[in-house]
């Protein structure tokens, strides 16, 4: 019995952690990983939200371009023009972990990576604590031009992030995103594949909620 109480306490107190709290301890220290670079010059990077001291390093790095998922690049913007008037957000738009990603994101990302390969681009993609939706993207180039199967993109994204107990559906979206990548049918339950289309900001925040 006393187990079960342990465990059952556990599990709310789980329930219970906030992705505010998530955010404040993401940002103790910063989260970022070179995913790939080649020899001319390209290179593409995963990350968490910036401070000063991270956007200086940025422009040492020779960033680019950044790809915001938590909506708030206002933050990045702000920064650049103090410490790296170079860096531009590209993208700026809050999703959803528990939502998966579509197919248009998905070809809008591939766009941006091809044109950043071709001129030898350095880039970056955020969410806040660089875990779970820049975990997912990160897994999806990984196996779209790293050739990683579902189970080693899986296990980096597990190695970077935190409190994945709250994440387990991440691995499924994994799975779905293998098969988008090569081509075939999801087999994966249809709520952890890729969607055809993006849908408004109200229309995902009533999936997010139909999730939970």
């Amino acid at each position: 019995m006393k187990l079960h109480a342990l465990i059952s306490g556990l599990f709310l107190a789980a329930l219970q952690f906030t992705s505010h709290d998530a955010h404040a301890l993401g940002r103790m220290k910063q989260n970022m990983h070179l995913i790939q670079e080649d020899q001319k010059g390209f290179a593409i990077y995963r990350t968490s939200e910036p401070n000063a001291a991270d956007m200086q390093n940025f422009c040492k790095l020779g960033i680019t371009e950044m790809m915001v998922l938590s909506g708030d690049g206002q933050i990045d913007t702000d920064l650049a023009k103090k410490y790296c008037p170079q860096l531009k957000v590209v993208y700026n738009t809050q999703q959803t972990a528990k939502i998966p990603m579509s197919g248009d994101f998905l070809d809008g990302f591939d766009s941006w990576v091809k044109e950043s390969q071709a001129m030898g681009k350095k880039i970056a993609f955020r969410c806040h604590c660089g875990c779970h939706r820049t975990g997912r993207l990160a897994a999806y180039y990984q196996m779209k031009y790293m050739g990683y199967s579902a189970e080693a993109a899986n296990k980096d994204l597990r190695k970077f992030a935190k409190y994945m107990i709250l994440y387990p559906f991440l691995d499924n979206q994994v799975r779905a995103l293998h098969d988008y990548v090569e081509g075939k049918s999801c087999s994966e339950k249809e709520k952890y594949c890729v969607r055809k289309n993006d849908a408004p900001s109200d229309d995902i925040a009533i999936l997010a909620r139909a999730e939970n």
